[in-house]
């Protein structure tokens, strides 16, 4: 019986991932490499959790393991490099990421239109605390413009099915 893999943390793990990138098989020195960047894990045992990751994947694509659920986290995208240029800095320009947007639930929007009835237009801040709790004033604002632009915009006879088409109640 082989020992036990001593834990990895997510941040372990993480950094873990990013250095197989970095480092694909067939580089030199690759598992030293990966244990320089995750710095609490020796060469070997980087190694061990690379074969276990691999014993995952296989168990996981034949069926024998169902995936897990994992609680929803905002998810960084990359997007096209763009850089971010300081004129006050020699330093590189930094490039940025965007966060990837939760689309709104039919809830989220009944409550934002009683919200908007109560509160009116232009109050996203009340909104936001008082009716549409799981979102910022910011993100409200942007709903908002949304919604009141596809009112402008659609005629009644040609809306294509959209949360927007709720009624408030």
């Amino acid at each position: 019986m082989e020992p036990k893999e001593p834990n990895w943390t997510w941040a372990e793990d993480k950094v873990f991932e990013n250095s197989l990138l970095e480092f694909p098989e067939g580089c030199s020195n690759q598992w030293e490499n990966i244990a320089e960047r995750v710095r609490t894990k020796s060469p070997a045992e980087v190694e061990r959790h690379y074969a276990a990751l691999l014993s995952d994947v296989a168990a996981i694509d034949a069926g024998l393991i169902d995936l897990p659920e994992y609680e929803e986290k905002e998810v960084l995208v990359p997007q096209p490099q763009v850089r971010q240029k300081n004129p006050k800095s020699d330093k590189k320009p930094a490039i940025v990421q965007r966060k990837v947007g939760k689309p709104w639930s039919a809830e989220e929007h009944r409550r934002f239109l009683q919200g908007l009835e109560k509160y009116g237009k232009g109050d996203w801040k009340s909104i936001s605390r008082y009716a549409v709790q799981t979102r910022n004033p910011t993100q409200v604002a942007s709903h908002a413009q949304k919604h009141f632009e596809r009112q402008e915009r659609e005629e009644p006879n040609k809306k294509r099915k959209s949360i927007f088409d709720c009624p408030p109640e």
